[in-house]
């Protein structure tokens, strides 16, 4: 069997070559997606005798923002989905506040309850920068009939994360995202839900 041959190279050679593999996973980047996971938790507030339709078109559910670091690898993406974060958080807090409730990807009106209700809902601007994230949720919300009752945005700015995307690089980014998305949602709908119980406990028009 022949020897096998090998090239040496000049040590200013092997120093570039070596620093070409090394970052190599850096300049390929990666794709991480970003949803929030194993969500469950209490609002505090009473359940009313009532039924809610939350209304999300699969365009908003389809959305993708896709979010890039120098931080953390410049080459690497992070496709944060805020339509599904918006359902994930919906499916939580509204069964808790509504004891009819159901999703709908269209108007529709709920069939039980003593007030009924109707939440159309969509993001208007999703951005994660500054370490931190920044959501506008727009809500029109109908009594039956599809009579109008308010039309509003939410804008709310999640805690900033800087710690985690400094010292917890490519995976780090990914939790950071997800937390400081978590805090803008809950705050957004704490307010909504505010304006809802408004709704449900005053006589209608």
């Amino acid at each position: 069997m022949r020897d096998a041959a090998y090239i040496r190279l000049p040590p200013t050679l092997r120093a570039c070559a070596t620093l070409l593999v090394l970052s190599f996973p850096v300049l390929a980047g990666c794709h991480y997606d970003i949803r929030f996971e194993d969500i469950g938790y209490s609002i505090g507030q009473k359940q009313y005798d009532a039924g809610l339709v939350a209304v999300i078109a699969p365009y908003t559910v389809g959305q993708v923002v896709s979010i890039h670091s120098f931080s953390t690898g410049i080459a690497n993406t992070w496709d944060a989905r805020p339509g599904v974060m918006l359902q994930q958080i919906a499916e939580v807090e509204f069964p808790q506040m509504f004891r009819y409730y159901k999703t709908a990807t269209q108007h529709e009106e709920p069939e039980q309850g003593v007030t009924r209700l109707t939440v159309d809902l969509s993001i208007s601007h999703y951005a994660f920068s500054d370490f931190h994230t920044t959501v506008v949720v727009q809500a029109r919300a109908y009594r039956p009939g599809r009579s109008l009752a308010f039309d509003k945005s939410y804008r709310e700015e999640g805690e900033g994360q800087g710690g985690k995307m400094v010292m917890g690089g490519a995976f780090g980014m990914k939790s950071a995202v997800r937390q400081s998305s978590f805090d803008a949602y809950k705050t957004v709908f704490a307010r909504l839900r505010a304006d809802l119980a408004n709704m449900l406990e005053m006589p209608p028009p």
